[in-house]
């Protein structure tokens, strides 16, 4: 098998610091090839801020033979002058991952993952176009699916699902593609969830490292995916789509049509195919279940309750 390698190309990966998935797309990126620049601002998933991690990040990349320069700053109020320090560093910008995430109030959590996305992408598009082949990677996550503790997250994970497939449409033209993830790996955001046991299980089955060879995949010039979104983790891969039952037709444009046919709407065509997770603890649970034995096994001692997972018998 050919190594896919991205020599010559220029990547900017915003979020990353010294621990989790944002370093980790950046490491596996320079590995084969690729000159990297890396964004941090300093935000927390309590809502908080500390010390941009850039310099450090960089740092962590050089030592490992990477070329990497650091951009300090916020992708929301400053994703001209951050895409504008990439290309002056490197020439040419072919490669954007949008994985800068914070926590916070429901205003904060959706400009940082949504509209951070969407202005690194806007200020990044003609450059990307130059390329010839350019791509974006954006960073979603299951808790589109429902995350009851943070709305905010929820709310913006969901929405760039909608956003990759818009970029998807309004790059083809120009052979730009983009696509989006939603990872699930050993993090600082995973690092803080408190349900017992649930950090041990996710260290031990799903790295960093495992998401990050699929994103590679993803932002390669020769794959042509564009629009498509996928659950990542553990060397588990699965396509997320948004989908419809076949339905039921009224002829009686009435309310008191719909008793008798709501079964028939909620009715999937496929029903053993079809999977309808209602928050992401059902989604992951689903999909820990698409795995290996020890993995199952790990993820059933960690005893999710059954209102958040729906699955019948758990404990």
């Amino acid at each position: 098998m050919q190594e896919l390698r991205f020599d010559g190309q220029v990547a900017l990966v915003t979020g990353v610091s010294t621990f989790g998935l944002g370093l980790a797309y950046a490491r596996r990126l320079a590995a084969r090839g690729c000159r990297v620049v890396v964004n941090d601002l300093g935000r927390d998933w309590t809502g908080g801020t500390h010390a941009p991690a850039t310099d450090e990040a960089v740092a962590l990349l050089a030592a490992e033979g990477a070329t990497a320069v650091g951009v300090t700053g916020d992708v929301v109020t400053e994703a001209e002058r951050i895409v504008e320090a990439a290309v002056a560093a490197f020439g040419r910008l072919d490669v954007v991952v949008n994985n800068a995430g914070a926590g916070g109030d429901f205003d904060t959590q959706v400009d940082v993952h949504l509209r951070g996305a969407h202005r690194i992408s806007e200020a990044a598009w003609p450059h990307l176009v130059a390329s010839g082949a350019g791509r974006i990677l954006n960073i979603s996550s299951n808790g589109s699916y429902g995350a009851p503790a943070m709305p905010g997250y929820a709310a913006a994970k969901g929405a760039i699902l909608s956003l990759t497939r818009t970029q998807a449409i309004l790059g083809r033209p120009a052979g730009l593609r983009a696509n989006a993830i939603l990872p699930a790996a050993w993090t600082r955001s995973t690092a803080g969830i408190e349900q017992p046991g649930f950090g041990a299980f996710i260290e031990a089955h799903f790295p960093p490292e495992a998401v990050a060879a699929f994103a590679a995949y993803l932002l390669h010039a020769d794959t042509p995916l564009s629009g498509e979104a996928f659950a990542v983790g553990g060397g588990l891969v699965s396509r997320v789509v948004q989908a419809e039952t076949p339905g039921a037709y009224a002829d009686a444009h009435v309310p008191e049509a719909w008793p008798a046919l709501i079964d028939q709407v909620l009715a999937p065509e496929e029903p053993d195919q079809v999977l309808v997770a209602r928050s992401l603890w059902a989604q992951l649970d689903a999909f820990v279940g698409r795995m290996g034995p020890q993995a199952r096994a790990d993820w059933a001692a960690v005893k999710v309750s059954p209102d958040v997972t729906g699955k019948a018998g758990a404990r």
